[in-house]
């Protein structure tokens, strides 16, 4: 126990000596160049159950700053309203649009196309899953790019122009967005002021996505090694996605879709790039009590835990070294094993009195650890745009030290909890209970014109 304790931790502190030096270091904002050609971008948006977010995800898709791109909405036979809201928001019609057959999905049941805005589709389909259905978008999609989001996120207005600028770039392929808490966003003289304001738990994870994207996404980056491309916001060319089959129906289509793909340029020794695309951003909606955040993480643990059981025998061979070490050196051995060995490291420590120096030593050193990275988040959280205030970064930066203590400990028992929970079996969309509070969808999209 004692060996094993003082090997994470020389590894932990090599990780985080990465996710310090390289994003203050090597980190570059990218200035928009509108003069390139626009690709051809289908953006897809899985709905299930979402009658009270389709609204602000469609208002603010039209408020993009991009031409050459088309809407796909696909809705997974939703038991609530969804698609009787989208005939009322976009007055649909049958289209004659036909899919390549080229993926697995459940049956479509219609393709309509919006007689207000052309460019927006909805496939009704029968029930299948996130992944299933995104599959059918993808097998339906017009463009050369699929960027995949969530119901609930609002793009920002120049975010397709961003993902056009870096798909210049013939060695990447895919790439990941910033996303952004919206709880708490207002618009200001047509600009848009984030607000770290609200309950302590969606004040965690403001901090939490923060330091997520702008640090560890990064770093990731950096090495052409990111872990997961998030499900909020993606993009992908097409081609790769039939390539590999497409999406697979799991609890965790994200980061399954990014390991296939990284599986996939290792077999055929292509050298391409995913890549943490940080001026690209949308805005999600998080969860507001702990009830639905324990549901979103606990599913986020088990699509780890899934991956983790499929892809482990296969990382040496099938996976570049930057992938393995940080899927499961980073992921797995210092984010799920070692949430175990610390309960049980702590309750010995307690009760025999023995190593209670070393517990309180290396307590400080997280302190110290997540101090510096909180601060360099933030750092470039501003670099990149975001517009709070200085009080709000110093408020950020105290409450930081706060939820080190408290929700911090919170997905740790969550880590734990949802290990044991995957071999549950029950996969499907994992359904998050949402409000429609993102309201500033239409201003998000007049903030940049």
């Amino acid at each position: 126990m004692q060996y094993f304790l003082y090997l994470t931790t020389i590894v932990f502190l090599v990780f985080q000596l990465l996710y310090t030096v390289i994003p203050l270091l090597f980190s570059k904002v990218r200035k928009l160049d509108v003069t390139f050609d626009e690709k051809s971008i289908s953006v897809l948006v899985p709905a299930y159950n979402e009658e009270l977010t389709i609204k602000n995800c469609i208002d603010a898709m039209e408020g993009l700053n991009y031409q050459n791109h088309e809407i796909i909405i696909i809705n997974d036979g939703s038991k609530d309203s969804t698609l009787a809201k989208l005939e009322e928001l976009l007055e649909l019609v049958p289209d004659s649009r036909k899919p390549d057959n080229k993926l697995t999905y459940k049956s479509i049941k219609g393709i309509y196309r919006s007689q207000l805005y052309p460019h927006i589709f909805v496939i009704d389909k029968l029930n299948g899953g996130k992944a299933d259905s995104l599959n059918a978008g993808i097998d339906c999609a017009n463009a050369d790019i699929v960027i995949t989001l969530d119901a609930d996120s609002m793009l920002e207005v120049n975010s397709l122009k961003y993902v056009n600028q870096y798909f210049q770039d013939d060695e990447i392929i895919a790439l990941g967005g910033t996303v952004k808490i919206v709880q708490g966003a207002e618009r200001k003289d047509g600009v848009i002021f984030e607000k770290f304001k609200g309950k302590g738990l969606i004040k965690s994870q403001i901090i939490n996505y923060i330091h997520g994207f702008y640090v560890r996404k990064l770093t990731q980056s950096f090495f052409n090694s990111i872990v997961v491309i998030s499900g909020a916001f993606g993009a992908f060319y097409k081609d790769i996605l039939v390539e590999v089959n497409g999406f697979r129906s799991t609890v965790g289509e994200d980061i399954d879709i990014t390991l296939k793909i990284h599986k996939y340029l290792k077999a055929n020794k292509l050298k391409k790039k995913l890549v943490y695309a940080p001026e690209a951003v949308c805005y999600t909606e998080c969860p507001e009590n702990l009830k639905n955040f324990y549901k979103q993480r606990i599913r986020w643990q088990k699509a780890f835990v899934d991956c983790i059981l499929i892809y482990w025998s296969k990382l040496s061979q099938k996976f570049t070294v930057g992938v393995s070490l940080f899927f499961a050196i980073d992921g797995f051995i210092l984010g799920t094993f070692t949430a175990f060995t610390t309960i049980f490291y702590i309750i010995q420590a307690l009760l025999s009195g023995d190593n209670l120096l070393q517990a309180i030593v290396l307590f400080l050193v997280t302190l110290v650890v997540n101090a510096v990275q909180i601060l360099i988040s933030l750092f470039l959280c501003k670099k990149y745009g975001s517009n709070y205030s200085f009080f709000d970064y110093v408020k950020m930066f105290v409450f930081s030290q706060y939820e080190l203590l408290t929700y911090r400990n919170i997905l740790l028992y969550i880590n734990i909890v949802g290990t044991f929970k995957y071999f549950d079996n029950d996969e499907g969309w994992g359904f998050v209970e949402r409000k429609g509070v993102a309201t500033i969808s239409q201003n998000v999209a007049a903030s940049s014109q």
